[in-house]
């Protein structure tokens, strides 16, 4: 009793004994980096993520600043593809427009132009009526005033004639609207809203002030710039051109009608 037996009893911890032979002394702690040595580190990936941020915030700035100015009637209507000739016809014109389809893509070809811009001339001086007359005297699918005629053997009606000659004067009001001044300064590329309220309302409209333009080139711009930008960029809709069918769409029932009579379409002579 109070003894310990053999088994009981505990041997005296072991000291542990360093030998020198084949000791290997611990390595120093790495010192830990500093915080500005961290951000040097990171700094090349912040710098591709600030980089595209960058690109992001500039486009987003740009489209909004692209559709404010067109509120404005600063810079809306100058947009890319202008002169590609093979581009597709949107699908959001009239039936009355689509009907001259086969012509307007020769059109454009010949023309140097797109599809789409020569539609859209049509769609809202005549909607496809090649037997349109205005108020003023302007006449076929391009509206084209009878003083442009003065070439023998012109019919105003007849439309690769009429077609010819407005899309001449498109052309030129496409070249003064890069110098609405007329001060033989380029004042950069073509806008096709001064080039179709141009084509509206003659060469003189540009040298007006904006604020002072009759309604008809206010509202010419509005809905030529409009439809053209839904076109060029392959929309199959355009709220600009159901408010001009709102406004006009007559013009589209009218040449319905008048399209009954000329089927199948007439022998163009398209080259």
């Amino acid at each position: 009793m109070g003894r310990r037996t053999s088994k009981e009893s505990t041997s005296p911890a072991k000291k542990k004994t360093t030998s020198s032979k084949g000791h290997k002394k611990s390595a120093p702690k790495k010192k830990a980096p500093s915080r500005l040595q961290q951000w040097l580190t990171r700094l090349p990936a912040l710098f591709v993520v600030a980089l595209a941020l960058y690109f992001l915030v500039i486009q987003v700035i740009g489209n909004w600043v692209g559709i404010s100015k067109s509120d404005e009637g600063d810079t809306f209507g100058r947009y890319d593809g202008l002169y590609e000739t093979d581009r597709e016809l949107a699908e959001l014109f009239s039936p009355s427009v689509d009907y001259w389809e086969p012509a307007i893509y020769q059109w454009s070809q010949d023309f140097g132009l797109n599809p789409n811009l020569v539609a859209t001339v049509i769609q809202i001086e005549s909607c496809g009526d090649p037997y349109a007359v205005s108020n003023a005297g302007a006449q076929g699918l391009f509206q084209v005033m009878p003083a442009n005629f003065q070439e023998p053997g012109l019919n105003q009606l007849d439309p690769m004639d009429n077609a010819r000659i407005g899309l001449n004067i498109l052309a030129e009001c496409l070249r003064f609207s890069r110098d609405p001044n007329f001060d033989g300064e380029i004042d950069g590329p073509p806008d096709v809203g001064l080039a179709l309220v141009c084509y509206n309302g003659g060469p003189s409209v540009l040298s007006t002030p904006r604020d002072e333009w009759v309604q008809e080139s206010q509202n010419y711009y509005k809905w030529g710039t409009g439809i053209w930008s839904d076109a060029s960029q392959g929309r199959s809709t355009s709220s600009t051109l159901n408010e001009w069918v709102a406004a006009g769409g007559w013009l589209c029932d009218r040449a319905r009608t008048r399209q009954q009579l000329l089927r199948p379409l007439p022998s163009l002579t398209l080259n």
